[in-house]
């Protein structure tokens, strides 16, 4: 025979808050799930999707290689001069910059999402765990056959813990007891050169050629040249040089063109005397040495790291895999004995129910680490395994 229950005022309360509110609204009480923790957006998320836009933007005008403004001016009296210069360049140093900035702005906007969704999984993972152990010392207290102090002790905490695990689930969207078993996600195959790791070693290498050429040419005569006309009404004009070809448009009013064509060009030749521009030159050849070797193991390097994270989170699965096989042979034993006249079979069948909870609990929170390792350095976004 079953011991009475034995609670105090504050408890019953808080007992008949928790565990009755799932059906204390008509069967209209939320229950949480696992699937639910994927739609969780940070707060703040549009933040960064705006500075990813505004990366992007950035990138762009890199791309184009416009340049140029507007300008009016008016003196005392009523004079007034107006002037516009439109130009283009390309700047190849300058467009690989934009380009890992933008890709380092998305990738933050994925890190987020990615890092935001494992936390709510998280908080899903000690709900289901917290009110597995609740559900265990509910039952171990009503076995008790006289009052048993540490019984009372347990449950006690185990509910603490629950409404604990009830507020932090909740942050995440996740309202209700746990109406779900975990859930297993995929493990994407992402080409090497899409993986983060690889693709900064490349942003690297690519950074040390272009500083080479840019101290390089330093070196290197500048020829520009330019034509123009101009009247009373205005002058345009179009030049180039060849350090980087650009062209502009120049309007000014009141004018002070001649009405003839005018051209010209400029051959000039720097010479440094200073020893630190040589240094700097010789510098640069040995970054570009060490980024190239570097390079050159990237691909070895990353696999390997990348296969490491993969087997761990595989591993992780099939220990998972092989818990919920023995979570559902005890659910199907319980379900046969479950209205029949051995209790006593039902009630051990039922604290071992709840003890192989507790560990899948527990190896879901370490095998969600581990996707999320993997997800994290090959740069993918979770997604649930099919049926």
């Amino acid at each position: 025979m079953r011991h009475p229950t034995r609670l105090t005022a504050p408890l019953s309360l808080a007992l008949a808050l928790v565990l009755v509110a799932a059906v204390a609204l008509g069967g209209r009480a939320r229950a949480a799930a696992p699937e639910e923790a994927l739609g969780y957006l940070p707060p703040d998320h549009d933040l960064l999707v705006e500075q990813a836009l505004l990366a992007r933007i950035d990138y762009v005008a890199a791309q184009l290689g416009v340049s140029g403004q507007l300008k009016a001016r008016v003196q005392q009296g009523g004079a007034y001069t107006a002037s516009g210069s439109l130009g283009w360049a390309y700047a190849p140093e300058q467009l690989l910059s934009r380009k890992q900035a933008l890709e380092n702005a998305e990738r933050t906007v994925r890190r987020s999402l990615r890092r935001g969704v494992f936390n709510a999984l998280a908080a899903y993972a000690e709900l289901y765990k917290s009110y597995a152990q609740l559900q265990r010392s509910q039952r171990l207290r009503d076995r008790a056959r006289a009052a048993d102090p540490k019984a009372e002790i347990d449950h006690e905490e185990a509910l603490a813990r629950f409404e604990l695990a009830q507020r932090e689930a909740s942050a995440y969207g996740l309202q209700g007891p746990p109406a779900g078993r975990p859930v297993l996600f995929r493990l994407p195959e992402v080409p090497l050169e899409d993986v983060p790791d690889y693709r900064r070693d490349f942003y690297a290498l690519q950074r040390a050629r272009f500083k080479l050429r840019r101290l390089w040419a330093g070196f290197a005569p500048d020829l520009s040249v330019w034509a123009g006309v101009g009247n009373d009404g205005g002058r345009l004009q179009v030049s180039a040089s060849s350090r980087g070809p650009s062209t502009q448009l120049v309007v000014k009013t009141p004018g002070s063109g001649t009405g003839s064509w005018e051209y010209g060009f400029e051959l000039a030749l720097t010479v440094p005397l200073d020893a630190t521009a040589y240094t700097a030159v010789r510098r640069a050849q040995l970054e570009l040495q060490q980024r190239s070797e570097r390079f050159a193991q990237a691909r070895s390097r990353v696999e390997t790291k990348r296969e490491r994270y993969r087997q761990s989170a595989a591993f992780a699965e099939r220990r998972v895999r092989l818990a919920l096989e023995e979570l559902r042979s005890v659910e199907e034993r319980l379900a046969a004995v479950r209205g029949g006249s051995d209790e006593a079979s039902a009630d051990e069948l039922e604290l071992q129910l709840y003890e192989l909870q507790i560990r899948l609990a527990d190896l879901w929170t370490g095998y969600l680490r581990k996707v999320y390792n993997y997800l994290d350095y090959v740069d993918a976004a979770w997604e649930l395994q099919g049926p």
